[in-house]
């Protein structure tokens, strides 16, 4: 006989067929974020009703007056039924999921302007959610703490928190009530969605007495009463503005009174106008495309843009939803498809990707279109399913999700979805509610769009390639392949068309197309994706498509993720002809990251003319990988890469043992300073130009290097020492070695006119050119 326990509130089974406790948790807040699109929110403490929320204990603060006290006892009952509105409730019956236990983790937030400029754009600018690439969507230019927003935006009147589905506004918003900050103020937390009020209303019914309707009416009057004489102490906050069935469009500001009954939208405009509650913060959450809709005299001040998780609370996030295998479910993923680690920043796709692992074969979950389609296929046989079986939406849906591509818009019309012969109930599964007091595309004006951007290209591309004709195929292939927006479309149809052992119908007309997009120029960012496009595909056709990559790959100052260098690191190896240049300057690559490139450069089928790996701070630790691919690197830049005298110990052994000399060797900038020299004179034999601009090498160690120099078999060609200040200390180890370099620079090196005058006249005696020394005379022109 079954037995059931209950364990830290949480109904446990004895059943050995029941699924694991954290896949059950995670099957929970996945099913929930795709019907409400809202990431689940941590808790408050269940004692925070007994703190006084204006700073005190309940019982201490003694009042001014006793109708003070009467109405700030009102405001603490509100406050209080606000917070146990906030707190968990029971999502499936029989389980408790426990919120409390995810961890505190907070989005970026960063201060933007792109409302609030006279030019503002006329619609929400598309951009495809390919992963790899980081889009600067607005003009994000102001950090923002989580903790600090409250209280730094008192003064402000009117803020928006905007960003994509499943990036955690209402999170946010919601934790902005439950906030310590927040105990300074009284926080009302309302969402548009059940702001469908066809009836006029006061603002004290929509503020007060229709969210709170268990307190009686004295209460709530009092309550009201305190908010009007502490405005300054009151915070409203309504979620999901593009939600919401009515529009600020068309409205004007207009005066009113607090006890006048207006229409719901003269109401939220004349809070945004601050025709009401004008010492109150007022905060909204939005996608963008809503925002542009309002009329820029009731637009909100500022716009906060709410960006990803950072590594490390994506990472405790991970933890929390995917329970005991957790660790083994990271490992597998960041070292099979580290991509898939890299969509983890968004919250909802984080509880995508977990569920996915969870319940298939993490070893074999290597590509984001598998991901999406085991997610798919489970929902597909879930009981959590409300609507049509996503097999029979792939026809309808997939082809209203391209005409939204082709017209480069998240946003759909009841039309829309009424020309696919659908209804509300067939598409629950995937879109975003309007509203939730009548039916989903009520009226000719409600909007809807995908419950995160990354469905709706996947539905694009399981349309495009399964139910698309041949004959509208090949006419739409090429804008497809080669147009920026459609990347992740094209991402998705890598896996579908290109992920399998054999080619099947349209396989060969875009693996065609593919070929011909891989021979034109790109730039850092559409290489970057193409090298992710890649990664979907079989081995064998990588194999192929290796054959069209370019033979120059210049990332210099472009961000390189764990995904980037994973997929740099597979396709190197399959180049059939030799890479001429990798430039990776300034690219933020960590030890990991570097790893996993050096793997591949150090098994390619030819050499590398140029590895550039400058002002990349990744230190002594990455050293030894750089190592395993000496023997393929002809050319290589390390300048400001923080390699001690430890690391280049480590580095110039390895190039003491090269079967070819490196023809270029670039040190600066790593101030390893003379206990360094001694290191590099064991490998200069291997090195043909050795630049050591800025290390620290003063005149001890420029002695060391000098003697080396003198005794070497073959000219250096070019030796660079310019920013190293040993001064006239050093002429005479230079003059010691000027006949075995043919180039030398001594830029700024703190060689006083008398010491430039002995080495003109050494150069003299040696019947050397001027010129074998660079950038110590006036008529030479400065290398920097």
């Amino acid at each position: 006989m079954e037995q059931n326990t209950t364990e830290g509130g949480v109904q446990t089974s004895d059943d050995p067929n029941e699924k694991p406790q954290a896949q059950q948790h995670l099957e929970t807040h996945v099913y929930n974020h795709f019907k409400d699109c809202s990431f689940q929110d941590s808790t408050v403490n269940a004692n925070a009703g007994n703190i006084d929320h204006y700073g005190s204990k309940t019982s201490s603060q003694p009042f001014e007056s006793c109708a003070e006290s009467i109405l700030e006892e009102a405001a603490k009952e509100i406050q209080q039924q606000q917070l146990e509105k906030l707190k968990p409730i029971e999502v499936i019956p029989g389980l408790t999921v426990g919120q409390s236990t995810l961890p505190d983790v907070y989005q970026s937030l960063a201060e933007s302007n792109i409302f609030n400029i006279k030019n503002h754009p006329k619609q929400e600018p598309f951009h495809p959610s390919t992963v790899g690439k980081e889009i600067k969507k607005f003009d994000a230019s102001k950090k923002i703490d989580f903790h600090n927003l409250l209280t730094a935006m008192m003064g402000i009147g009117f803020m928006a928190l905007i960003g994509p589905p499943g990036c955690g506004k209402t999170t946010l918003a919601k934790r902005l009530a439950l906030t310590k900050r927040a105990a300074h103020f009284l926080v009302i937390f309302l969402r548009f969605m059940d702001l469908g009020y066809e009836t006029v209303l006061t603002p004290q019914q929509l503020l007060i007495d229709f969210p709170f309707k268990d307190l009686n009416q004295t209460t709530k009057d009092n309550a009201f009463q305190w908010m009007l004489k502490n405005q300054e102490k009151c915070a409203i906050v309504l979620d999901g503005y593009d939600q919401w069935s009515f529009s600020l469009s068309n409205i004007k500001q207009a005066d009113m009174s607090y006890e006048k009954p207006s229409p719901i939208q003269q109401l939220v405009a004349n809070l945004c106008c601050k025709n009401l509650f004008s010492k109150s913060l007022l905060i909204f959450t939005s996608r963008p495309h809503a925002i542009l809709s309002i009329p820029p005299y009731l637009r909100p001040k500022v716009t906060v843009v709410v960006g990803d998780l950072p590594t490390d609370g994506m990472g405790k996030l991970f933890k929390a939803f995917a329970g005991d295998q957790a660790d083994h479910l990271w490992k597998t993923l960041n070292t099979n498809a580290p991509q898939l680690i890299e969509l983890c920043h968004n919250p909802l796709l984080l509880q995508l990707v977990v569920y996915a692992g969870l319940s298939g074969n993490v070893d074999q979950l290597n590509t984001i279109t598998k991901v999406f389609l085991q997610f798919l296929h489970e929902l597909e046989n879930s009981v959590y399913k409300k609507g049509l079986k996503f097999h029979e939406l792939i026809e309808p849906l997939g082809g209203m999700a391209y005409d939204g591509m082709s017209r480069q818009t998240v946003v759909f019309t009841y039309e829309n979805l009424k020309k696919t012969g659908l209804k509300d109930a067939n598409v629950q599964d995937f879109v975003i509610k309007v509203a939730s007091w009548t039916n989903l595309f009520e009226g000719d004006k409600a909007t809807f769009y995908f419950t995160h951007q990354s469905l709706q290209e996947v539905f694009a591309a399981l349309y495009i390639c399964m139910k698309m004709p041949d004959q509208e195929f090949d006419s739409i292939i090429h804008q497809v392949v080669h147009e920026s927006h459609w990347s992740m479309v094209r991402r998705f149809m890598c896996g579908l068309l290109l992920g399998g052992d054999h080619r099947q119908g349209k396989s060969e007309k875009f693996c065609t197309e593919l070929t011909e997009f891989m021979k034109r120029d790109m730039d850092e960012h559409q290489l970057i994706d193409l090298l992710s496009d890649l990664q979907e595909c079989s081995d064998d056709e990588k194999d192929f498509l290796a054959k069209f990559l370019p033979v120059k790959f210049n990332f210099s100052f472009t961000p390189i993720t764990s995904s980037t260098a994973h997929a740099l690191g597979q396709m190197l190896p399959k180049l059939d002809r030799p890479l001429e240049k990798l430039d990776l300057i300034g690219c933020n690559l960590n030890s990991e990251s570097l790893e996993m490139i050096c793997k591949g450069i150090s098994n390619p089928k030819h050499k590398m003319e140029n590895l550039n790996l400058s002002l990349n701070e990744f230190g002594d630790d990455g050293v030894r990988f750089i190592c395993d691919c000496l023997n393929n690197v002809r050319k290589l830049g390390l300048e400001w890469c923080w390699i001690s005298a430890t690391g280049l110990k480590v580095l110039c052994e390895e190039i003491k043992h090269l079967k070819t000399p490196m023809e270029v060797l670039d040190l600066s900038e790593n101030e390893f300073g003379d206990d360094g020299v001694g290191f590099i004179c064991d490998c200069l034999n291997n090195v043909r130009k050795l630049r050591l601009v800025r290390c620290g090498i003063f005149a001890t160690g420029l002695k060391v290097l000098c003697e080396e120099i003198k005794h070497l078999k073959t000219p250096m060609e070019f030796l660079d020492l310019s920013f190293n200040e040993f001064g006239d200390d050093g002429l005479g180890f230079i003059r010691d070695c000027l006949n075995n370099v043919r180039e030398l620079w001594l830029e700024r090196c703190g060689i006083s006119d008398d010491g430039k005058q002995i080495l003109r006249e050494e150069l003299q005696r040696l019947g050397l050119p001027l010129l074998t020394i660079r950038g110590l005379w006036d008529e030479d022109e400065s290398f920097y």
